[in-house]
């Protein structure tokens, strides 16, 4: 691609028939100029179709004001509404962003964070790739540049404040609600299915938010003094095909009563397994997803979900960045919300019936579920 060649400074001074310096004082707003020299330097840079160099002047300055957003996922909603938070904070601040994303992908995050300090961002807002370390991030944050993580915490990124929902907690509290329903076999469909039976402890170690949440799932069950059955717990990856594929084959011979998704597109994938298998909500299976998507209420019964706040999350990374940036020696807690349990009609009493009950296997809800997605 051919590059444009810009119009410098010195080709203003040349068609204003004025020195760069004083080219450059008008351009800038620095320094004095006569009104005659100032009216032609700025008639020239008009004409020639002069723009500044913002990168020359935020060296020049310190202050770019952009901030740079680095996340796993942008067309996961949580993450689409958590940026949109950010942006609005920032922008009314006069700020804007810049967003890279990464896919989960160690060398695309590596790549994007040098390409962002190159830009001489005031700094940086990361959703970090799990698991870490994140090396690249480590070394920006000990040269100077402020930083906040969003969601999750990586190995070497310990003294960068986070701004997270309470996992463990917010996965306490729905598996508290379907065992308050009377159900105890509660099946869960997670992305690391492998840590069952070797539950993270929250309040040491860093650990993934799909960690966190199987553990708040545990801790539930035993508060209830009911033991993990493995058999209950249905593996898939971070996709709908594999969610759905997981519970199709998987669902049926765990005997569950309830089950419950640690993640969005978990939700959405399981939720095409349920409709395909035909089974109805609420009356043969209980069920609840994670994060207040759009199709969660567009469907019938409407799901029961356990609801991020993404708009404070948003708010609250800029600010903490905001605070990070304007005062850096400032030591800055983590701040960690609290997610809330929206009741809808998948979930019930166990052995109460409803006439209402929704039917899957119907090519509706399915389809609703696609165009979501």
């Amino acid at each position: 691609m051919q590059r444009r060649e810009s119009v410098t400074t010195a080709d203003v001074a040349r068609a204003a028939m004025v020195s760069k310096a004083t080219a450059a004082r008008v351009l800038s707003g620095r320094g004095s100029a006569s009104e005659e020299a100032r009216e032609r330097v700025l008639r020239a840079a008009e004409t020639l179709g002069y723009v500044p160099n913002e990168l020359a002047k935020a060296m020049s300055i310190g202050v770019t004001n952009t901030i740079g957003v680095v996340i796993p996922d942008i067309a996961n909603p949580f993450f689409a509404s958590v940026v949109r938070g950010i942006s609005d904070r920032l922008r009314s601040k006069g700020i804007e962003i810049i967003i890279s994303n990464t896919d989960n992908d160690p060398q695309v995050e590596a790549r994007a964070l040098r390409l962002l300090a190159a830009k001489r961002v005031d700094g940086l807002v990361l959703a970090p790739v799990i698991p870490g370390p994140s090396k690249v991030a480590a070394d920006l944050s000990d040269k100077g540049l402020p930083m906040v993580l969003l969601d999750r915490r990586t190995e070497g990124l310990e003294a960068i404040p986070l701004v997270s929902l309470d996992h463990a907690a917010t996965a306490r509290l729905a598996t508290r609600h379907l065992l308050t329903l009377g159900h105890e076999r509660i099946a869960i469909l997670t992305e690391v299915p492998e840590l069952a039976l070797h539950q993270p402890n929250p309040s040491g170690g860093i650990h993934r938010p799909a960690a966190l949440r199987l553990w708040g799932h545990v801790s539930a069950l035993r508060d209830a003094g009911i033991d993990l059955d493995p058999g209950l717990v249905l593996g898939a990856d971070y996709d709908q095909q594999s969610a759905a594929q997981a519970v199709r084959s998987g669902l049926p011979r765990t005997g569950a009563t309830a089950l419950f998704c640690t993640d969005s597109v978990l939700t959405s994938g399981a939720y095409r397994g349920i409709a395909a298998l035909g089974i109805r909500l609420p009356d043969q299976l209980s069920f609840i997803g994670f994060d207040d998507q759009d199709w969660t209420t567009m469907v019938t019964p409407a799901v029961t979900v356990m609801a991020q706040p993404p708009k404070k999350l948003g708010d609250a990374a800029a600010d903490v960045l905001l605070r990070r940036v304007e005062e850096p020696e400032v030591p800055v807690e983590d701040t960690i919300f609290q997610g809330e349990l929206l009741v809808r009609g998948s979930t019930r009493p166990l052995g109460a019936k409803s006439p209402r009950a929704g039917v899957r296997g119907s090519s509706q809800p399915t389809e609703l579920v696609e165009e979501s997605s």
